[in-house]
């Protein structure tokens, strides 16, 4: 493969159908790419969480006047220096900022261990969000990964900005069973 390609591809409206199109283009591309079933695994691991994540946060906004089309969700996957690069990007209130930058960073702090043991903490503790989520996912991305998740908010306007998460699958990640 190239040092650097894109491998899928996807901006606008997130519902579960594109999402299903997503997971079956990305075993397509697996299969077409000759990528191994422990990679392609831990791909589809950080795929799901990135992308329900895109769901959660964009399901309420696209009715929201200014935001769409400049501002539609997106979703991309890259092998870039051996990796895959998942990249996400959606409007977000302002007002979730600060509890999202808090979780990440926390997450971002944590060796393997406390990953494991911050896992099982919130699996067992049962405090599940309004929209769902008890923040497993980016647990979940940061342990599969192996790398720290890189996030940005740019501000839209008043009540949101855009944000981007990456989740970067090194090689070192790979060659970890």
């Amino acid at each position: 493969m190239p040092k650097q390609e894109v491998i899928l591809h996807y901006q606008g409206i997130f519902n579960f159908e594109i999402i299903g199109h997503l997971l079956n283009n990305l075993k397509d591309e697996s299969e077409a790419r000759n990528i191994s079933i422990s990679h392609y695994k831990k791909i589809l691991s950080v795929m799901i969480e990135a992308l329900e994540n895109v769901f959660k946060y964009c399901e309420n906004f696209e009715k929201e006047p200014g935001l769409f089309p400049q501002y539609y969700p997106f979703f991309s996957l890259e092998f870039k220096n051996g990796g895959y690069v998942v990249t996400t990007a959606n409007p977000i209130l302002k007002s979730d900022i600060e509890k999202l930058t808090s979780h990440i960073d926390k997450i971002n702090s944590l060796d393997k261990e406390g990953l494991r043991q911050l896992f099982r903490a919130t699996l067992t503790n049962g405090q599940f969000s309004a929209k769902g989520g008890a923040g497993l996912g980016f647990i979940e991305m940061a342990k599969t990964s192996c790398e720290k998740i890189e996030y940005t908010f740019v501000p839209i306007n008043e009540r949101f900005s855009y944000y981007t998460c990456v989740v970067n699958i090194s090689q070192n990640a790979l060659n970890v069973e």
